[in-house]
């Protein structure tokens, strides 16, 4: 059999260098967050800590609930959000949570609610389950295609079941990496607005994109609930989410009862170091890092896997591999783990009962360097076409 290295650039020599070290420490690439910039994020935040330190008494920061955050957290809330909606919307409706995670735990109940039907993407952001489980909801899968989630099966889950939401990850989706197209995102607003489907959108991976389309929430401002976090863009410890409800009304009779029943309340110092980022504008520094090095990895992506079929979106933080032919994606996750490589299997993203797809997906930001990637993606390729070949 031909040497399985002999067709990826630097395979040999990667893991000729690492021995079997590479079999004691697998390198994790099941979680996709942004890969560190410690050259510009260090200095931008500890100069940002030390402009709130100058300016502010940190017992008037800590000493007190937030809340839905101050009138300033707010306002910059809301002047973040508008590079994603294209407009200012009223500071009003904006919420400030500790993450997307937290944001959900309260949308999911409090717009579907015990023995509703949340409208899903049929794969989808794993934790949507145990949502759903915890507080009695049904989900109904939404078939896709190459677009993202299809328009005329989304009218046929309306029609079926009558979702009172809509759950879709429209840009860079979770796992399959899909980008809607403009129009696509059109065609779905038009069918929620007709079934009067309310939208929960989550664009936490839209800010590494240069130009990703409008969000869904843009076009249907009235029925939507936008989610922009800084975990996928910033860093994960970043626990500053904002929401965008469709009116200020909305955003009181939702998030307001429960201030004391659940834990969406972003910490006090964590909404002062957002809201100081995004006033000095050092926010887009982060950012301008961040999208410089998801490029300079997803070109070892092109490198390491150009022989084999992936997907990988414009800014995107996870890869989607099918696997070959005649290879589950749990049995391709098992020998990658084997040969030193951790990856998601595609069991976990699937709704109800359907077979899951023959595919894996990769994160490309955990690694701590690109060379870690680098050695990773080596052994990815080498492994598959072992399989490959078989």
């Amino acid at each position: 059999m031909n040497n399985p290295f002999a067709e990826v650039p630097g395979a040999n020599a990667s893991l000729h260098m690492q021995g079997d070290e590479r079999f004691k420490s697998p390198i994790p690439l099941r979680l996709n967050p942004p890969p560190p910039v410690p050259h510009v994020f260090d200095p931008v935040i500890r100069t940002a800590v030390t402009n709130i330190l100058a300016r502010e008494v940190l017992s008037e920061i800590i000493g007190h609930h937030r809340w839905c955050g101050t009138e300033a957290d707010r306002r910059a809330g809301a002047e973040f959000c508008a590079s994603r909606l294209g407009y200012r919307a009223d500071e009003a409706r904006i919420v400030l949570t500790s993450s997307t995670q937290s944001t959900l735990n309260m949308l999911i109940p409090g717009l579907v609610g015990a023995g509703g039907i949340l409208a899903v993407d049929e794969l989808t952001y794993p934790p949507i389950k145990v949502f759903a489980a915890r507080y009695g909801i049904k989900l109904a899968p939404v078939r896709m295609d190459d677009d993202g989630m299809s328009p005329d099966a989304l009218r046929e889950v309306c029609q079926a079941h009558c979702p009172k939401a809509l759950y879709p990850l429209s840009t860079l989706q979770n796992p399959t990496t899909a980008t809607m197209s403009l129009e696509r995102r059109k065609e779905i607003v038009a069918v929620a607005r007709e079934f009067g489907v309310s939208i929960i959108e989550d664009d936490i991976y839209s800010l590494i994109p240069r130009d990703a389309p409008p969000p869904l929430s843009a076009l249907a401002p009235e029925i939507s609930w936008y989610l922009l976090g800084l975990a996928k863009s910033v860093a994960p410890g970043m626990k500053v989410a904002y929401v965008v409800a469709p009116s200020k009304e909305a955003a009181a009779n939702l998030f307001w009862p429960g201030v004391r029943a659940t834990f969406w309340m972003t910490a006090p110092f964590g909404a002062a170091l957002a809201t100081e980022l995004i006033e000095s504008e050092a926010i887009g520094k982060i950012v301008d890092a961040v999208r410089s090095a998801v490029a300079a990895r997803h070109i070892l992506v092109g490198q390491y896997l150009a022989n084999i079929d992936h997907r990988l979106g414009d800014g995107g933080l996870h890869v989607w591999i099918p696997a070959p032919p005649k290879v589950t994606g749990a049995e391709l996750t098992a020998r990658f783990e084997q040969a030193g490589v951790l990856v998601s299997t595609s069991d976990g993203f699937v709704i109800g009962e359907a077979e899951p797809p023959r595919a894996i997906r990769i994160g490309i930001g955990n690694p701590s360097d690109d060379s870690t990637l680098e050695r990773a993606l080596a052994i990815l390729a080498a492994e598959y076409e072992l399989h490959r070949l078989a």
